[in-house]
């Protein structure tokens, strides 16, 4: 596909920014959407549209004139928010689209609704009729200041699992990738790292670096959880503990290393993450 315009939606997320930087890097002319996004975010200049993915006039403000859309959502609605986007895509027509997803995101696991969402919106941009990429990455490096609160590290639950982190400009980098390489499109890509920690063991990690005065690792017990949140009718709390229930039961897929290195395997491991940080 030849370097045109590509409109990032959810640009003031967490993982819309090295999607940002690499698509800049590699030529890309770019427009910025979402509610929050404004110049002081960034270091070089873009365009830039504030508005909402629900809000019909504010997508096709932001869609016209693009040839491709990535999608970097964190939306509540997630389904609502991709047929919306997806219908002005097509109306405008947008040439390419991709969606950060997730790595447990599969049939067998649309029990839990927040995968059914990210499952249904996958099904959407493939049946779109628009050629598209999906990239389904695992836990990032990034998410891993949500674990410290108050001068004190815990995780939700207990979980055995060990998981293929990632750094958040490998999956900048494997977009950028996506668009630059022909015949990329129509597939699913799985975003791991080099190497697995579990939960705690990558938090202590964290720590080390970046909170050295916090020794120990806490186990915070998901029932109590849940209790607070329903007595409290903490949505973010609920949802919190249900995730990470969701989680508990449910594994990392094994992936083929052939698959994994289609669009260029990432490479970032931990020390070189947190060496990139300080």
């Amino acid at each position: 596909m030849e370097k045109k315009k590509i409109l990032v939606i959810g640009a003031s997320g967490l993982l819309a920014g090295p999607v940002i930087r690499t698509m800049d890097e590699k030529g890309y002319d770019l427009r910025l959407f979402s509610r929050s996004v404004k110049p002081s975010m960034f270091v070089n200049d873009y365009d830039i549209v504030q508005g909402d993915v629900f809000n019909q006039a504010d997508l096709e403000k932001a869609v016209s004139g693009c040839d491709a859309v990535h999608i970097s959502l964190a939306s509540a609605d997630d389904v609502k928010a991709v047929s919306n986007i997806i219908g002005v895509a097509k109306k405008n027509g947008v040439r390419r689209i991709s969606l950060v997803s997730g790595c447990t995101v599969t049939e067998e696991n649309r029990w839990f609704k927040f995968i059914d969402d990210k499952f249904r919106t996958e099904q959407m941009v493939m049946q779109s009729g628009i050629p598209y990429y999906i990239f389904r990455p695992t836990w990032f490096f990034e998410s891993l200041g949500m674990f410290v609160r108050n001068g004190k590290a815990s995780v939700l639950g207990k979980l055995t699992d060990r998981y293929h982190w990632v750094a958040a400009d490998d999956l900048g980098t494997m977009v950028a990738n996506a668009y630059s390489t022909a015949g990329a499109e129509n597939r699913i890509y799985y975003v791991y790292g080099p190497e697995r920690y579990t939960m705690n063991e990558m938090l202590e990690k964290y720590c080390r670096a970046f909170h050295p005065e916090i020794k120990t690792i806490g186990e915070t017990p998901l029932l109590p959880l849940k209790i607070i949140a329903f007595l409290t009718r903490n949505r973010q709390l609920k949802f919190a503990a249900s995730l990470f229930g969701y989680f508990g039961k449910v594994h990392e897929p094994e992936v083929p290393e052939a698959d994994l290195a289609a669009l260029g395997r990432p490479a970032t491991d931990f020390d070189t993450w947190v060496r990139s940080r300080q």
